[in-house]
């Protein structure tokens, strides 16, 4: 049996490096899924990923007095808009050099430099931060493409405070995959450098071996679906500038995976939402 693909690091940074004018041109300053609140929600895809980010808001509740950790902070625009919303301080890391130079552009451009700083890091290493450091962290997306999620889940526990509280979307795998639908989600995994989907349980796991302690886990998949369709008309829309910088044949590739997508209603969908415990 032919082991699953798994993204290395450098692969995924390099990916990112790239991904700017795909994903300016698509989603806009969010690098993650739209979110539709219903069949009649006529959001296109930039609104549906803010209303995605503002899901994720709601279940983190801080304000100003609070300082939050943003793993895979992309862009900048969910990092952004949080600290707008609440007034609370984020600090965004991500591996990319070249997303951290455009959040920080963006943070700027948009007047909140002072209470939203980006860190190029890893978030499967040691992160640059002392215990205790956050009141909240939220993974928009990002664990996706980690390797290692328990590492990462372990250094979020370690920077988060007694009664700090962690919000992470992530694809799972809610039955065995086999035969064409395995092969469609190897096709999806290479092409957007996804590691291997969790169970619920294996994921619910990670947390609670690190300290943690669900305490929501929701299914968004009916509510993300649209994104891919949303995407393959972008994608067509976008076609000739995309192309420029990509290539015709990788903006094909892309759309095909997307389709992949909507014939089998993967990848399936989630938003976890877990609690340090109260120190003794």
């Amino acid at each position: 049996m032919t082991a699953p693909f798994v993204p290395t690091q450098e692969d995924v940074t390099a990916f990112y490096d790239q991904s700017i004018p795909l994903i300016s041109q698509t989603a806009g300053h969010n690098s993650h899924s739209g979110y539709w609140s219903s069949a009649q929600d006529a959001s296109d895809l930039r609104q549906a990923a803010d209303a995605l980010t503002d899901a994720l808001i709601e279940r983190l509740p801080v304000g100003p007095a609070d300082r939050v950790l943003d793993v895979g902070s992309g862009l900048g625009g969910p990092a952004l808009r949080l600290a707008a919303a609440t007034g609370a301080a984020v600090d965004g890391i991500d591996a990319s050099s070249a997303m951290i130079a455009e959040s920080r552009r963006r943070a700027d451009e948009a007047g909140l430099a002072d209470r939203v700083r980006f860190t190029q890091a890893d978030a499967m290493a040691e992160l640059p931060f002392a215990p205790g450091t956050f009141d909240a962290a939220w993974v928009v997306e990002s664990f996706v493409h980690m390797a290692d999620r328990q590492a990462a889940v372990q250094q979020i526990a370690r920077v988060l405070k007694p009664g700090g509280r962690l919000v992470l979307t992530d694809f799972y795998e809610r039955f065995p995959f086999t035969g064409d639908r395995l092969a469609m989600n190897e096709m999806f995994r290479r092409m957007t450098l996804n590691s291997p989907f969790p169970t619920i349980a294996g994921l619910a796991g990670m947390v609670r071996d690190a300290g943690l302690y669900p305490v929501e886990i929701a299914d968004l998949s009916e509510q993300v679906s649209r994104h891919y369709p949303e995407m393959v008309k972008l994608l067509r829309e976008k076609a000739s500038e995309l192309a420029g910088d990509y290539g015709a044949e990788a903006i094909a590739a892309l759309e095909a995976v997307c389709q992949n997508c909507i014939a089998t209603g993967e990848p399936n969908y989630l938003v976890m939402t877990a609690l340090r415990p109260e120190a003794a």
